[in-house]
């Protein structure tokens, strides 16, 4: 399955971004990224984001997908606490998986 996701960060960026980028290739041997951009945010009150895309293929589900993203950012020390703080260490999104289209992302409207 072709997939799409995104990456953000808005607390010590370019490290946060970095090391998901590395934890991302340890486990999506196909993975490919886009130069990562500063946004300004959306929604909350923060410094600004560091976001990139990345486009790799898997066969996981997505139930399967989600939950792996969400294990690296469990590894990497994000909680939900944290995001309810406007504290976003490091955030992964699908945004698409295969045709069907996931999560829309607001950096990206």
């Amino acid at each position: 399955m072709k997939i799409t996701i995104a990456l953000g960060s808005n607390t010590e960026q370019e490290k946060h971004i970095k090391e998901a980028v590395e934890r991302l290739k340890a486990v999506f041997s196909d993975i490919t990224f886009t130069q990562p951009q500063w946004t300004e945010p959306v929604g909350i009150v923060s410094d600004r984001y560091l976001n990139c895309l990345a486009d790799f293929t898997t066969s996981l589900s997505l139930q399967q997908l989600v939950q792996q993203l969400k294990d690296i950012e469990t590894a990497m020390g994000d909680t939900h606490e944290n995001h309810k703080q406007g504290i976003v260490l490091i955030d992964l999104d699908v945004i698409k998986y295969g045709d069907k289209e996931v999560k829309k992302i607001a950096w990206l409207q």
